[in-house]
């Protein structure tokens, strides 16, 4: 039984049942004059057939377009920092086309089948997914360290939720520490899925009070949508210094591209004065003819002449192309803008270069409709389905060896080709009911041995790779068993305040690097040159004051005294070699500048910090130069050494460029270049390259800050 919302209007073709006329009836033929037919007997306009919705060919251009740049962001590609964007686009596009497909169905049927609307969305996006999701789930078992975390993923793909799994994991989209998940692309569906289960309620307002009602709600919830971002971003502080990713993933605080699509459909409509196939840019099979009318959603004309609009929409829309190709140019995720605003202020733009795609008579739109991009944009979805899983598990210098150029190549040429595969063999066999005619081949009584056998096989394979992910345990990665080491063997001694207490401290046994003696020099890492200072510098009290209340005294450039290094992860990992130097280490994971901000003002306060400090941070987050100058402000009397940043983040360079910036005005601190080292010493690192291995690489680090802490 078909779901439908609304009913087909009356029409006067369909025959409807007469009421037998009291008194005796006359058998006489009253024809109507040949020449004056009668008001009564005038034939009404017929209400049209429900057609498929016009394919605008110049929207696969469109596609590509946002394709590439999401391609080229998640490769790396410094030109386009912005190319995350490209998700923005296609928000745009899918709420524009599915609320032009209703209105379409609404205007023609005076109805909405909802269970078929479904239908052809689950035949259009699931089995390609599903395929995808089934893919990494044999790659989890064979990079069983993603195993564990690649569960929950695979029940949030299945039911389109990874944008809230993501938020409820403090997961991050624009960062992250070792092997990126597998799956985490999929939020950008799961928030396209939660909107087409507004397509009933599209049709109901739609056939309620009509589409200009629908475009004023539409622009009300972009409006409130942006608002709760830019005030969830000015009151948390993101981007910096905090991770926006949860203002990202939202589906409350990113509907704003969505809407504006939806708000689109409602005043753009130019392919009902074009007649069909009378442009390159409009399909000629499905076409609306421009006599078609319908309900009061297609009444009226919304478009100028044809000459004068199709020239004055190419000019607006090359200049949308240009500005949003322009803004993924020089935007960034740290770009405070973007979540302020910003994302509906593009989704604008983006809406622009969509109505003029879309406009059967324009030039733009028959450039886009080129074979290039139609090949691109007709494959867009498998591309994004795929691209992120394989550039994931073939990541340049660290999975697949050579220059990188050339494994970018080889990585993209593989998606082009698995994702024509998919739309081969996967999306368009099904979107044409072969998947249907299958399933009752099965149930036919007369069906074959083979069919039988291979349905057979199937639910057996899928039911063997559903309880091997289920239930095979995961594999702890390089990182967290070193991380592990490192705990088990460094124990600082923490003060009351919180905040490590200066002095040297013994590692624990199984140390590679042995203690100094109390009256010794410390020595370097084993494998390094010795470093140390003399002992008279080492052993030189912390600074005191000539009288109360006085500023105290600056440590002297020449002398090294105590040492109090704080930091994050990547410090932690260096703990043992630093304590065995005689450096007091507070290191944590998952640490922010912020926090260690706090430590070191809790120690100077408490009278626990070192004569000199060592800072390293950046890792986890953006850092904010007020934090930044509030350190440096609070340490004036010491000397002061900031670490810098070296991992794949997208604040890797602004926290780098910030660090030097803001150090040069202090003349008591400098920065050590960890990142230039460990570009040199790859080897240093482990696979993900932010952490250093254990033994040479952490011998390698502590070298190295132990050598640029020295006295001159």
């Amino acid at each position: 039984m078909t779901t439908t919302l609304g009913r087909m209007p009356a029409s006067p073709s369909t025959p409807t049942a007469h009421r037998p006329p009291e008194g005796p009836v006359t058998r006489r033929e009253t024809r109507p004059h040949p020449e004056r037919p009668t008001a009564e007997r005038a034939p009404a306009p017929p209400v049209p057939a429900h057609r498929p919705f016009a394919h605008l060919r110049g929207l696969d251009g469109v596609r590509a377009l946002a394709v590439v740049a999401v391609l080229a962001y998640h490769a790396g590609a410094t030109w386009l920092p912005g190319g995350f964007l490209g998700v923005d686009v296609f928000f745009v596009l899918s709420g524009f086309l599915i609320t032009a497909l209703i209105g379409h169905e609404v205007a023609t049927t005076g109805r909405l089948d909802v269970a078929s609307f479904y239908r052809r969305r689950i035949a259009r996006l699931v089995p390609a997914l599903w395929t995808v999701v089934a893919a990494v789930a044999v790659a989890g078992l064979v990079w069983r360290e993603q195993l564990d975390a690649l569960r929950g993923e695979i029940l949030a793909a299945l039911t389109y939720s990874s944008n809230w799994w993501q938020i409820a994991t403090d997961s991050s989209y624009f960062s992250s520490g070792g092997r990126p998940p597998l799956l985490r692309h999929l939020w950008s569906l799961a928030l396209e899925a939660q909107f087409y289960l507004a397509a009933p309620l599209l049709a109901w307002v739609l056939l309620r009070w009509g589409r200009r009602v629908l475009g004023r709600i539409a622009l009300g919830f972009a409006l409130a949508s942006t608002a709760l971002m830019g005030a969830w971003a000015v009151v948390a502080e993101m981007p910096v210094p905090f991770d926006p990713s949860r203002l990202y993933f939202g589906t409350d605080t990113h509907l704003a591209p969505i809407m504006t699509g939806v708000a689109l459909a409602c005043v753009w409509r130019p392919w009902r004065s074009w007649p069909a196939g009378s442009v390159g840019s409009i399909s000629t099979a499905s076409a609306p003819s421009r006599t078609s009318t319908g309900t009061s959603w297609l009444r009226g004309s919304d478009v100028t002449p044809r000459w004068r609009a199709g020239a004055l929409t190419d000019v607006v829309g090359a200049g949308a192309l240009v500005a949003v190709v322009g803004v993924m140019a020089t935007a960034t995720e740290l770009s405070s803008g973007l979540y302020r605003g910003g994302f509906l202020s593009f989704s604008l733009l983006a809406a622009v270069l969509v109505a003029a795609a879309a406009h059967p008579g324009t030039l733009l739109g028959r450039a886009l409709a080129l074979p290039p991009l139609r090949w691109l944009g007709t494959r867009s979805y498998g591309i994004y389905l795929w691209h992120w899983p394989v550039f994931v598990l073939a990541r340049p210098g660290l999975d697949v060896p050579g220059p990188e150029w050339l494994v970018q190549v080889l990585r993209i040429a593989l998606v082009l080709g698995v994702a024509e595969m998919s739309y081969r063999f996967v999306e368009q066999p099904v979107r044409r009911g072969a998947l249907r005619r299958w399933v009752t081949s099965l149930r036919s009584t007369t069906r074959p041995r083979g069919r039988r056998r291979v349905a057979a096989v199937a639910l057996v394979a899928v039911t063997a790779l559903a309880l091997a992910v289920a239930f095979v345990p995961g594999r702890t990665s390089d990182v967290e068993r070193a991380w592990q080491s490192a705990q088990s063997r460094s124990a600082p001694e923490v003060s009351a305040q919180g905040a490590p207490a200066p002095g040297p401290t013994a590692p624990s046994a199984g140390s590679t690097t042995p203690t100094p003696p109390p009256d010794a020099a410390p020595t370097a890492p084993a494998g390094a040159t010795s470093l140390a200072p003399a002992p008279d510098a080492t052993a030189r009290p912390g600074p005191a004051t000539t009288e109360p209340g006085a500023a105290p005294a600056p440590t002297p450039a020449e002398v090294l005294g105590s040492v109090t290094a704080v930091g994050d992860s990547v410090l932690a990992m260096v703990a043992p070699d630093l304590e065995a130097l005689g450096v007091s280490v507070d290191a944590e994971t998952s640490r922010q500048f912020r926090p260690m901000v706090d430590l070191v003002i809790a120690a100077r306060d408490a009278g626990t910090l070192g004569d000199t400090v060592l800072v390293h941070g950046g890792t986890n987050g953006p850092i904010q130069e007020a934090d930044l100058r509030r350190l440096l402000d609070a340490t004036t009397d010491r000397r002061v050494f900031l670490v810098d940043v070296e991992a794949p983040v997208a604040w890797e360079e602004p926290n780098n460029e910030l660090l030097r910036r803001v150090a040069a005005e202090y003349p008591n601190t400098a920065v050590v270049d960890w990142s230039a080292t460990a570009q040199a010493h790859p080897q240093w690192l482990y696979d993900d390259a932010i952490h250093p291995r254990e033994g040479e690489g952490t011998a390698g680090v502590a070298a190295l800050l132990w050598d640029a802490i020295q006295p001159d």
